[in-house]
Formats: C-alpha cells, structure tokens, sequence
C-alpha cells in the first residue's frame, strides 16, 4: 500500500482535483496515462507505465520493452492496442511507442528544469482500470551515475531524485510539476524506499517536428 497515494481517478468517472500541486487537470493527467505490457522476455509479461505526449506517442522507460516481441499499450478505458517501439534508448532507459490507435490526450511537457522542493504527482495505471494519483516531490536535480539497463557499461543520465514510493510496474511513469512532465521514472532508490530516480526527458520528444519523424519500428535489443 502506498503511504503516499492521495486520490483515485477512476477510468469511468473522471474528476477533477481543485488541489493538485502539478497545476494541471487531474483528468488530463489521467487520460494521458496508459498501462505498457511487453512480451517476449520469458513466460512473465513486463509491465510498466507509459503516457501519451502527442503525435500518437507513449513514452516509457526502455527496460520496460526491452527484447519484447509484442507490445501493447492499455488505456484507462481498459482497451488495449498493439504498439510499435519506434525509438529505444538503453543509456537513458528510455523508449518511444506508437500505437495502432491514437493513445488518446496528451499530457503537457514542461521545458523548464524542475527545481528542489517543487510537488506534483506521478500517475500509475491500477489493475481495476483506474489511475492512482501519487504525491511526488523532488529532492535534488543530479545527473546519475549508473550503467545502461543491461548493466554492460556505465553511463550518466541528467535527472531527478524524487521522494515517492514506486513498485514494480510503476517504471516509465511521468512526473507531473506546474507547468507539465518533466522525467521518466526508471528505478527506485537502493537507499531508501521512499525514494526513486527519474531521468529528463530527450530534446527530441519535446519537439513536436522530432516526434512526427518517429515512424519506422527499431530493434529494442536482447532481453535485459
């Protein structure tokens, strides 16, 4: 259970907050939410978060699809789409999907970087098809030193320690502050629970010109 979870926007009846710390509708948030299913690494199905940012886009994080043969994106209507994984990023663990279907409103990207202090909310998919609103708030902007999602180097990936509780299933969600999204959550912190890392998101996904040019599928590599 999550101590930090404040609302639930049900997929059937969406409400809107007039308390929201990220300044933006909770709704919008919400429809711009999808669940991501990937398969093909193993018997299990890897899920993860995933959140449409226009132009027919979901982003994610990159372990989340990486190696799959199939993967779907499933939005808070319960329908779900198959989706192709048009850019993949293992250094920053980040991925690109677009969807047979439209995945529905995009959520608003932020350009400016988030600062210490600020409060928002990370949205997470739950298994009864409503979207959870969790509070998020960031700790420290870092640039983080890890290895890529098949720990074969290490890398440095320009992001955020934020203080919020992530469970499996919950990577590739969007942190959501005043003005739009500003990282991708990839991992939570090995210190502390109640912490996790986020990684900002590329130049060219907040180019719209960037975005319509992602169309042709590309190789998400072996199974990490």
């Amino acid at each position: 259970m999550r101590g930090v979870a404040r609302l639930l926007v049900l997929s059937a009846v969406v409400t809107t907050s007039c308390g929201d710390d990220s300044g933006i509708a909770d709704d919008t948030i919400a429809e711009a939410t999808v669940r991501v299913r990937a398969d093909g690494c193993g018997p299990r199905t890897e899920l993860g978060t995933g959140t449409s940012i226009g132009d027919g886009l979901v982003v994610t994080a990159a372990h989340v699809v990486a190696g799959a043969d199939r993967v779907e994106v499933v939005d808070p209507s319960g329908e779900m789409t198959p989706a192709e994984v048009v850019m993949f990023d293992p250094v920053l663990d980040v991925a690109t999907l677009r969807p047979n279907t439209d995945p529905g409103p995009p959520a608003p990207l932020r350009a400016d970087p988030a600062s210490e202090g600020e409060t928002g909310v990370i949205a997470i998919p739950s298994a009864n098809g409503s979207i959870e609103l969790v509070d998020v708030e960031v700790v420290q902007r870092v640039t983080i030193l890890t290895t890529d999602i098949y720990r074969d180097e290490q890398v440095q990936r320009p992001g955020l320690r934020v203080a919020v509780t992530v469970e499996p299933g919950d990577s590739g969600a969007m942190v959501h502050l005043a003005g739009g999204g500003v990282g991708i959550v990839w991992s939570r912190s090995t210190e502390r629970s109640d912490q996790a890392w986020t990684v900002d998101l590329p130049d060219e996904l907040r180019s719209p010109a960037s975005r319509r040019a992602l169309m042709e599928p590309v190789d998400t590599g072996p199974c990490p």
